[in-house]
């Protein structure tokens, strides 16, 4: 299909490999009930040397070679590439079917008493505490996380069965939706290897990597992934490897999750082997929805009481008076991110068909995350939509308007409250503290920064989503907390130093020393040395504050 018969509208969202625009003047399968809404993904021209064309042919070509069972399955419960787009007979991206809405939710930012906005329910959502998942408006009982997972096992072992690895399974690519039952529908479909080919180079998400040395996207490395997801889903944490979790809800789960994770490959179980394990337990599970509690930090409650000096020996670490929670981290971020998509509910086909000049509402909102199921933008008790054209921007509104790239932010999050200030205050991103630097501000796309995002939802309906990248200054301070004989620091839970320290968390970390570029493994001296993901910079630092009764780091 040629790039310019396409009539596109506006942008969905944005990644490293490319840009998802709506398409208004085609539809997918119109005979099912006038038939889905499109999605077009146009790679970067960074990627296009390196996109294998005939490898994106074959999964587009797939659609044709099922059976009309499986290539209806495979539409309902993935945005599989339906068409390649070519400019002047060279492959430049493709289309797809656009996001279902019934896998959208309507969100609540916390502590907000404005108007819901519809957002993706992205699965990552799900790997926080109950109290986190209820605020922000999703309703989810220990029955729905295990039948969800049902879902996805039986979805993994279709797949597989169609020679197809997910490969870069993780939450970001996983949406969820609990009505009329709890489903799955994976996203980045064009991800997936497919007899063996890829479209483009394999990626893996920070945290959902497979062993050292191990093949990328196979079935035992969709396996691994799987198993962590299940410990994740019942640790309420995004970084948990531990299943005891998951083995308190069924002791034969988390031994499946045990074996899952299990270095060899071979001795991984497959995903049918979960499915019955996973019915079982749900069968029995607890059918109520988690609740909001009675009170929760917002972005305008500082991350502890307040900045106090802690009392203690001056010729040791000074100790704060508070309980130690017993906990085991390793160094990573605790954040749900969101994407963003389009679609509308319907019937499955079995397969793909395209047709032209279909009527087109441009109502505000109508893009991935922010649209109502009608195409409106939220709406409140009313269910009358923002109007941009008469909606004024508030304070909050214009605050996050005036930020810019490379600004630095004096902003920080021990990762449990929202941030403080509650609104973007830039600093010099030569001071200390210039805790976060902008990488990009999106209006309707998902960030691709590696450390964190800021989400902000504007009165007229639209969105000011701050991408940033942590920004490392000597004598800034973070949170810790001890491992064996390590301290795991949370890199992005920065902190004024001498504010009190989260019972979660065990120690204050001070940067004595930040080498932007690397260093020598001796560079730090007598103190402690990291190495953040995703970035080349190596920081030294000590300890100077902890909690009562923990032994000097």
């Amino acid at each position: 299909m040629e790039h310019r018969t396409l009539s596109l509208g506006r942008q969905l969202g944005q990644g490293g490999q490319g840009t998802v625009y709506e398409v208004v003047n085609k539809k997918i399968n119109e005979a099912e009930g006038g038939g889905w809404d499109v999605a077009y993904k146009e790679y970067t021209a960074t990627v296009l040397p390196g996109l294998d064309a005939t490898a994106l042919a074959s999964q587009v070509g797939l659609l044709k070679e099922l059976s009309a069972a499986d290539a209806r399955w495979l539409s309902e419960k993935t945005a599989w590439p339906a068409a390649v787009v070519e400019r002047d007979g060279h492959a430049c991206g493709f289309l797809m079917r656009a996001i279902p809405d019934r896998f959208r939710f309507d969100y609540r930012s916390l502590g907000s008493t404005g108007t819901a906005t519809r957002r993706l329910a992205n699965l990552e959502f799900l790997l926080n505490d109950d109290a986190y998942v209820a605020s922000v408006g999703l309703n989810i009982s220990e029955r729905d996380r295990l039948l969800l997972l049902a879902d996805l096992a039986a979805t993994l072992t279709r797949l597989h069965r169609m020679d197809i690895a997910v490969g870069d399974l993780s939450p970001k690519n996983l949406l969820f939706t609990t009505g009329p039952r709890p489903e799955c529908f994976l996203i980045d479909c064009d991800a997936m290897r497919l007899r063996g080919a890829t479209v483009l180079p394999q990626a893996e998400t920070p945290d959902w990597q497979i062993p050292a040395g191990e093949e990328k996207a196979t079935r035992t490395s969709d396996v691994y992934k799987f198993a962590l997801l299940a410990v994740r889903l019942f640790a309420r944490d995004q970084i948990a490897t531990d299943p005891a979790a998951l083995a308190t809800a069924s002791p034969a789960l988390g031994a499946l999750a045990r074996a899952g994770l299990d270095p060899d490959p071979a001795r991984r179980p497959a995903p049918a082997a979960w499915g019955a394990q996973l019915t079982a337990a749900a069968a029995t599970a607890s059918t109520a929805p988690a609740k909001k509690p009675a009170h929760r930090s917002t972005a305008n409650t500082p991350p502890s009481p307040g900045p106090r000096r802690p009392t203690g020996n001056a010729e040791g670490l000074k100790v704060l008076a508070a309980v130690a929670a017993i906990i085991v981290v390793v160094i990573a971020l605790v954040v749900a991110h969101s994407h963003s998509g389009s679609g509308s509910e319907s019937s499955g086909s079995p397969q793909p068909r395209f047709s032209q000049s279909y009527p087109y509402d441009p109502s505000p909102g109508s893009s991935y995350g922010s649209s109502s199921s009608d195409g409106g933008s939220g709406s409140g008790s009313d269910g009358v939509a923002a109007d941009p054209s008469t909606t004024a921007p508030s304070a909050e509104d214009v605050a996050f308007s005036e930020v810019s790239t490379d600004d630095c932010l004096s902003n920080y999050t021990n990762m449990d409250t929202d941030w403080t200030p509650a609104t973007p205050s830039t600093t010099s991103c030569y001071g200390t503290d210039a805790y976060f630097r902008v990488a990009s501000v999106e209006k309707y796309g998902s960030c691709t920064s590696d450390d964190i995002t800021w989400y902000h939802h504007n009165d007229d309906g639209s969105s000011t989503d701050l991408c940033l990248n942590r920004n490392y200054a000597t004598g800034q301070c973070m949170f810790a907390v001890a491992r064996n004989q390590l301290l795991s620091m949370y890199f992005n839970a920065a902190t004024p130093c001498e504010a009190n320290i989260p019972s979660h968390y065990q120690y204050t970390v001070k940067l004595t020393q930040v080498y932007p570029n690397g260093a020598p493994a001796d560079a730090c001296g007598s103190d402690k040395q990291w190495k953040p993901d995703n970035s080349s910079a190596v920081l030294c630092g000590r300890a100077v504050y902890k909690l009562t009764g923990l032994p000097d780091m």
